[in-house]
C-alpha cells in the first residue's frame, strides 16, 4: 500500500528527483502515459538540465567558446546541481557562474575564465537593466550652472563597472571574433565599464584614475570625494573630460545639490 502524501509533499518528492536521481523516487505516483514512470521522470529531468543549460549559454558565451562545447554543457549540469534557480526568471540563474568555474580543477589551468564569466554577468544585468532618460550635455550645463556647493551626479541604473587582473575584455572579444591571427595578452588586468547603448551592450576600457572617479559617482559620493578617489592615482586626471565621456555615452542622469545650505536637497532630471 502506496504512502499517502499530501501535495507539497509530492511536488517535494518530485523536484529533488529532477535535480538527483537518487533522491527519494515519486514514480510510483506518477502516471507513465505510455512510458514507465522512470521514463517519464528523466524527460522531466532532462528537460530541465537543457533549460538551464540554455540560460548559461545565453549568458555566457565566451566562456562558452573558450571552454568548448562539452566541458561547457557538463560544468553547466554540475552547476546546476550546485546552485539550482531560486526564482521562475531564469535570468538571475548564473549569477554565481563565475565563482563556480574558479572551483572546477580542470579550469586551473584557465585562471582568468572566472573573470571572462563575471564580465559576461555584468553585461547581462546592464542589458536587463530598467531604461532611463539622460541629460543632454547642454541640460547639464545650464542644470550645473544652478547648484550651490557639493553635487552629486547619478549615473545611469545600467552602468556596470568591473576590474580584473587578466585583460579580460582582450580575451572576450577573441573569444566572440577568433581568428587566425596570433595574439599577445598584455601583463597588466583591465578596468571596464560596460552599459547599454541602444539595443546593444557596450564595453570600453579605462584608466584606473577614471574608473575609481565613475565607481564613487555610482557609490553616490559627491563629485569632489570622486575627484580626490581619482587624483589619488593620478594627480593628472581630467575631471571635466571624464564627465564628458559620460554625457556623450548618455549616462548621466541627474544633478543634485548637497550643499548644506538648503534645507532639504533640490534634484534636476528629465521628466
Amino acid at each position: 500500500m502506496r504512502t499517502v502524501l499530501t501535495l507539497a509533499e509530492l511536488q517535494r518528492r518530485f523536484l529533488d528527483a529532477l535535480y538527483a536521481p537518487d533522491a527519494g523516487d515519486p514514480s510510483a505516483w506518477i502516471e507513465g502515459g505510455g512510458l514507465t514512470s522512470a521514463a517519464r521522470l528523466a524527460i522531466y529531468r532532462h528537460s530541465g538540465e537543457e533549460i538551464h543549460a540554455a540560460a548559461l549559454r545565453t549568458a555566457y558565451p565566451a566562456v562558452r567558446a573558450l571552454a568548448g562545447d562539452a566541458y561547457f554543457d557538463r560544468v553547466a549540469r554540475q552547476y546546476r546541481l550546485a546552485h539550482p534557480s531560486r526564482s521562475g526568471n531564469l535570468q538571475t540563474f548564473g549569477d554565481a557562474f563565475g565563482t563556480f568555474l574558479e572551483t572546477r580543477p580542470e579550469t586551473a589551468g584557465l585562471r582568468y575564465l572566472g573573470d571572462v564569466a563575471r564580465l559576461e554577468w555584468h553585461r547581462q544585468l546592464a542589458a536587463l537593466a530598467a531604461d532611463a532618460v539622460p541629460l543632454s550635455a547642454d541640460a547639464f550645463v545650464s542644470r550645473l550652472a544652478m547648484v550651490e556647493g557639493p553635487i552629486r551626479i547619478g549615473l545611469h541604473p545600467g552602468l556596470r563597472m568591473f576590474a580584473s587582473a587578466h585583460p579580460v575584455l582582450t580575451i572576450w572579444q577573441f573569444a566572440m571574433q577568433p581568428t587566425d591571427a596570433h595574439i599577445t595578452l598584455p601583463d597588466a588586468g583591465d578596468h571596464v565599464l560596460i552599459w547599454r547603448d541602444g539595443g546593444q551592450v557596450a564595453m570600453s576600457p579605462v584608466h584606473a584614475a577614471s574608473f575609481a572617479c565613475i565607481e564613487a559617482l555610482l557609490q553616490g559620493l559627491s563629485v569632489d570625494a570622486a575627484h580626490e578617489a581619482a587624483h589619488a592615482l593620478d594627480p593628472e586626471f581630467d575631471l571635466p573630460a571624464c564627465v564628458t565621456g559620460l554625457l556623450q555615452n548618455d549616462l548621466v542622469m541627474t544633478i543634485e545639490s548637497l550643499s548644506p545650505a538648503t534645507m532639504e536637497r533640490s534634484t534636476w532630471s528629465v521628466n
